[in-house]
């Protein structure tokens, strides 16, 4: 099955498994350790184990992909997971195929040489699903937490979707600017395309397909809350897991060499 094979690194097996080892155990501690765990109970904030599944799927292939990163959010949970909750297999789920598609969206975007195209895509959903959560905080003033119900304040209901707006805004300032002034010779992929994987991943896979996950595991009643709340996180990721794509992708290129 040669279209499953990356051809991001010319190594032998050995040396690709012993790499998945050591992205494996990065992941859990960047997805367990280190992330920012449970603020409200469906939702987690982590600093990099988004982009490390994404480079692993992009740079190994599919089936590394998936393995890695369901296999790391078994281990993680078992070893680090700070919820008192049981393990959900739904959600190892979502963690399978964000490892496993994030390849073939690589694959997709480098025969897409229009990045006027890309951002046309990108930034008009960002601005749909920006205009979404403004619409639920300025309308609604509570939002369903699992075991308890939360009155928002005034200060909240405009503070989120005020951040949702300035992450939107760094997405296109980081997107420009790393385009400008930072070359890609290393890489047959630019930030943009990178950052579209990144969207795809994080609207199709994390917000849509894994808020029905967890909905599945905490309960469906809690949908519309954990689609707004992870729709707020996904502005975050999305500039930052693109840029440290973008930078793991060309130090490892280097590296490997």
């Amino acid at each position: 099955m040669k279209f499953l094979k990356s051809d991001f690194f010319d190594i032998s097996l050995t040396k690709k498994i012993c790499l998945s080892g050591i992205l494996m155990a990065l992941i859990i501690i960047f997805n367990k350790v280190l992330a920012v765990n449970y603020i409200i109970p469906f939702a987690r904030i982590s600093f990099g184990s988004i982009a490390l599944i994404i480079f692993t799927s992009i740079t190994l292939g599919p089936i590394y992909g998936l393995i890695i990163a369901g296999g790391a959010d078994i281990i993680g949970y078992f070893l680090f997971d700070a919820s008192s909750f049981g393990w959900f297999p739904q959600i190892t789920l979502t963690y399978v195929v964000m490892g496993f598609v994030p390849f073939f969206l690589y694959k997709f975007v480098t025969l897409i040489k229009n990045k006027k195209l890309i951002m046309a895509v990108e930034y008009s959903f960002f601005a749909v699903i920006l205009a979404l959560i403004t619409i639920f905080f300025l309308t609604s003033k509570e939002i369903n937490l699992v075991t308890s119900v939360r009155t928002l304040e005034l200060y909240e209901r405009i503070l989120y979707p005020s951040l949702a707006f300035l992450f939107f805004v760094s997405i296109v300032i980081f997107n420009t600017l790393i385009d400008k002034k930072v070359k890609n010779d290393d890489i047959d992929i630019n930030i943009y395309q990178i950052s579209f994987i990144v969207f795809i991943v994080e609207v199709a896979i994390n917000l849509l397909f894994g808020g029905l996950m967890k909905a599945w595991a905490f309960g469906f009643n809690l949908l519309i809350p954990i689609y707004l709340v992870q729709a707020v996180i996904m502005f975050f990721n999305i500039p930052y897991n693109s840029y440290l794509i973008f930078v793991i992708m060309k130090a490892s290129k280097r590296f490997i060499r």
